[in-house]
């Protein structure tokens, strides 16, 4: 058993359709109030349709028990003449699913180099890119006429066994695996393309890294799981392949868990592919939520605790202080009083009696101690 089985399959399927819904709906919002909408906006709406139709292969595959499962481990060599519901299931699905993600990854390939000429400028910059796209449209329609006219004029023969797809039709095996490598070469193009222009500016160097990450954090993603299908492609679909017993925790004649695997990772670049391409476009609703920004909140939040446990530990000392003066001493304090040049104050431990005659002359606000006392000893 391997982390590809039928509950997988069902999350991913059901996980990327929300994701990509929530992504390419926040993408027209902050369209809609910021810069309004262009090419690359448009082109993420067929994308968006095929990966959601990705998607729903995946959810009818887990129901019906073909993607997501494996061949009889008893059958052995005889895996390449099994025709099976599920075998058959699974190359029906297989086949739409292989077209439709090609046509995908490169209309997502053409957001993300849209989306850039929307930032950039320059007579290089419009050279690589526009040459960039001529590639990426030049690789689809390769590889799809390539996928389609495999087995000749006979479609049917792509739902056969594994041992009449390997007698009728070219080696596909081949096929998919150079698929992969120049995919992997063309997101690795697109993604160094902005970064020599971001290093041009007159900016800090810390704004520019800043930028940088937030250019290449999704694509990054993206292409880790690129280089993984790739990986898998290459070992599974490899000449070796029928030379070891197992790869990948899986037997070499289970063709439907190796189909399973090499779909699974086919549908996890497309489904981060779809959200990365519109991360850049959604940073306006993150407020100015940068990396800069981000290392600059920790550090404030700690200097802040740091000068908090200082201004509570002198406090405390404060108070400590304060109680151990009205403990010895009268208060030194007018508590708000003026006190008037040359007064007096008198402290007696009995009545004391003043005269009152200058009383209506004290002025308002002000207490008047008379200089002349009396005491007055009670027996």
């Amino acid at each position: 058993m391997t982390y590809v089985n039928k509950g997988s399959v069902l999350a991913v399927g059901i996980l990327f359709i929300i994701l990509g819904v929530l992504a390419v709906g926040a993408r027209f919002y902050v369209r809609r109030t910021k810069a309004g909408y262009g090419i690359d906006d448009w082109l993420c709406l067929p994308a968006l349709v095929l990966v959601i139709g990705e998607c729903c292969i995946f959810i009818v595959g887990s129901a019906t028990n073909s993607i997501g499962s494996h061949n009889d481990p008893n059958l052995g060599l005889g895996a390449i003449t099994y025709k099976g519901t599920d075998q058959v299931t699974l190359e029906e699905l297989e086949f739409p699913f292989d077209l439709m993600s090609l046509v995908a990854l490169a209309l997502l390939k053409l957001v993300i180099l849209f989306f850039y000429r929307r930032i950039f400028r320059g007579r290089g910059f419009n050279i690589a890119s526009w040459t960039l796209m001529g590639i990426v449209v030049a690789w689809a329609v390769a590889f799809f006429i390539a996928k389609l006219a495999a087995c000749g004029n006979s479609i049917r023969t792509n739902f056969d066994t594994l041992g009449k797809l390997k007698e009728k039709c070219v080696n596909t095996f081949t096929l998919l695996v150079c698929l992969t490598v120049f995919d992997v070469v063309v997101d690795l193009a697109i993604m160094i393309l902005p970064i020599p222009l971001i290093w041009s500016l007159q900016m800090a160097t810390k704004r520019k890294i800043a930028v940088t990450f937030t250019f290449l954090v999704g694509a990054f993603r993206a292409i880790a799981c690129g280089i993984t299908r790739m990986v898998h492609f290459a070992k599974l679909l490899g000449p070796k392949l029928f030379s070891q017993p197992t790869v990948f925790d899986l037997l070499t004649t289970d063709n439907i868990g190796i189909v399973s695997l090499l779909m699974f990772w086919g549908m996890l670049e497309l489904g981060v592919a779809m959200v990365a391409v519109c991360l850049p476009t959604l940073m306006p609703l993150f407020h100015g939520w940068t990396v800069e920004n981000f290392f600059h909140s920790l550090r404030t939040f700690f200097s802040l605790e740091s000068l908090s446990l200082r201004r509570s530990a002198r406090s405390s000392s404060s108070k400590r202080h304060q109680k151990m003066d009205s403990e010895t001493s009268l208060a030194k304090e007018d508590f708000g009083y003026p006190r008037q040049p040359n007064s007096h104050q008198a402290y007696a431990m009995g009545p004391i009696d003043s005269q009152h005659t200058d009383a209506e002359k004290v002025p308002g606000g002000s207490v008047w101690v008379n200089s002349k006392l009396t005491q007055t000893v009670e027996t």
